[in-house]
């Protein structure tokens, strides 16, 4: 801050055309702190302020020190203050600095010039760094705890709360997950307490990140990869580390003044090579659920609608969210009103037997809400194969009591996608570790539809290029607490549209909180879809409003 002269001297008789002289008169000893100190030492500087040659100059004469700023000592040794206040003006160079200020003030006219002078000089202190982290146990969607992360920043000299995250929680887990470190403490959340990955977060990760720049988010998730030394984060808990991720990420783009998704694309593109346009992904919708999500005998977890990528986000939003509520009407009419009950994500969970059933109710629901079915809103699935796979029979058990082997399970999705052709994507189709049946159905369906790997892969770069070898799939579910960072998010998109050019989508968890991160993480690194429950309950709207937001923003900038 540049301190106001407590007094202008309006004698010019004595001075050289085009110099101002400002002194101090009167000053009062109402000190109470250092920063005080300072400004009362500047004000009572004799400064001139020149102009030569278009440009100001700062002279300095003979500076005034107030006798009461020392306790109005009579020993006081006046001579050696002032020797001590200009070397200590010379060694930061506050002259130079000032100057530099001013003149870029008068290069620029800036209808506010004070704002401009001071963020100039702000430019000139210390960069903001990490001072420490806080984890805290919260509750999810699902009434489970997890952890959510506070970062305090250290700013000219301040600590301050920068930013808050937290960490969700899947319900259908794959086994190459980073681990999701729990209490174990059956009294308490029947075991499933964080304390400890919260602990982590205090003595283990803010440790190592204190005194760390926020430019370069991908530098810090490699300090807490390093930190933990393993792949699958079973050291400090992968719910620490992401929880961790997600705040730093949220602090640096709040520092920089930029709006997430910005700061998310600068670190995946680097700065030279960001888009000048953005895309917003398509929201791929849970509209009825069945599997781990529901209850019941329908074996397959997630029926989806998805728009139209034709249209405006905000109309496919729209587009989509009539549908939901169509499909609630229709089957309370026809089930009755518990058929309306909300699973996991939003999605309705009727007490359905099989996939067509549930298809035909879907369909029935977008006709009736006005649209096309295959051309204003498509169909999708996550079937969550593993949770009805047996792995000693090796058999599935796709409608209740009836079991199939690898290759009926393939033609029995190539019927259903025959008999229902508005599909357009099919999530973990078969058990994580059936790669002979993954091949075939990317040889069978690859060419029609989206066949999207999830458990089989789990975000993970080592796995996702093994896929992408063998041949298992077109398209990646992106989850980042998965694999821990995002940073490994990145790693993990650029496989895809790099080596695949496939589609990536960005997707929640079963267990959600009310952060919207993966929104913007979605528009940065320029994914084509978004999955993140359905237009219901809070801690799934957040994202789709979210992305509501930044659609506004792209607009109002061109940039869409």
């Amino acid at each position: 801050m540049i301190p106001t002269p407590l007094h202008q001297t309006t004698t010019q008789s004595s001075l050289e055309p085009g110099t101002l002289s400002f002194s101090s008169k009167n000053e009062t000893s109402n000190i109470e702190n250092e920063d005080d100190f300072l400004k009362i030492l500047l004000r009572s500087q004799k400064i001139r302020l020149q102009t030569k040659n278009q440009k100001i100059r700062i002279q300095e004469t003979e500076p005034f020190v107030p006798q009461f700023l020392f306790g109005l000592s009579k020993d006081l040794d006046l001579s050696s203050k002032k020797n001590q206040l200009r070397a200590y003006v010379e060694k930061h160079k506050i002259s130079e600095k000032l100057e530099d200020a001013l003149n870029s003030c008068l290069d620029k006219l800036p209808e506010e010039p004070f704002s401009f002078i001071a963020a100039k000089l702000l430019e000139l202190a210390p960069p903001p760094v990490v001072d420490h982290l806080h984890g805290r146990q919260i509750l999810d969607s699902r009434g489970n705890p997890t952890v959510e992360v506070d970062v305090y920043c250290k700013i000219n000299g301040e600590v301050k709360l920068m930013a808050r995250s937290s960490a969700p929680s899947g319900a259908s887990t794959g086994s190459s997950e980073a681990l999701e470190l729990r209490d174990k403490d059956e009294n308490t959340y029947l075991g499933k307490g964080v304390l400890k990955a919260c602990k982590n977060v205090d003595e283990k990760i803010s440790p190592v990140l204190e005194g760390k720049e926020l430019k370069s988010l991908v530098l810090l998730d490699e300090i807490m990869c390093k930190t933990d030394g393993t792949e699958l984060k079973t050291k400090l808990g992968g719910n620490s580390i992401t929880a961790c991720s997600f705040a730093l990420a949220t602090a640096g783009a709040k520092l920089l003044n930029q709006p997430l998704f910005m700061y998310l694309a600068e670190n995946f593109y680097g700065k030279e090579n960001m888009p000048s346009k953005f895309t917003l992904p398509v929201p791929m919708v849970n509209i009825l659920n069945g599997g781990k999500h529901a209850g019941g005998k329908l074996k397959i977890q997630e029926f989806m609608i998805v728009p139209s990528k034709d249209i405006p986000f905000s109309q496919r939003l729209k587009n989509v969210t009539t549908v939901y509520h169509h499909l609630g009407k229709l089957l309370v009419k026809r089930y009755g009103v518990s058929a309306k009950n909300l699973g996991d994500e939003g999605g309705f969970a009727p007490l359905l037997d099989t996939a067509d059933e549930a298809l035909e109710a879907i369909e029935e629901a977008i006709k009736s809400a006005g649209f096309t079915v295959g051309t204003d809103i498509r169909l999708a699935m996550d079937a969550a194969a593993s949770e009805f796979y047996d792995e000693k029979t090796q058999k599935y058990e796709i409608v209740e009591g009836e079991w199939v082997t690898t290759e009926e399970l393939v033609d029995w999705w190539v019927a259903l996608v025959e008999r229902h052709p508005a599909i357009c994507s099919i999530e973990d189709g078969l058990h994580e570790t059936d790669y002979k049946g993954w091949i075939s159905m990317q040889e069978k369906l690859g060419d029609k539809i989206m066949l999207v790997m999830d458990d089989v892969t789990t975000s993970n770069p080592r796995l996702i290029k093994q896929g992408i070898e063998e041949k298992w799939a077109n398209s990646l579910l992106l989850k980042i607490n998965q694999i821990g960072t995002i940073m490994e998010g990145f790693e993990a998109v650029r496989l895809i549209h790099n080596e695949l050019q496939g589609n990536v989508i960005v997707s929640h968890r079963s267990g959600e909180t009310t952060n919207s991160v993966i929104a913007d993480l979605a528009v940065g690194v320029g994914a084509g879809y978004i999955k993140t429950g359905a237009t219901a309950r809070g801690e799934r709207t957040c994202k789709y409003n979210r992305l509501l937001q930044i659609e506004e923003y792209l607009q109002s900038k061109e940039m869409l």
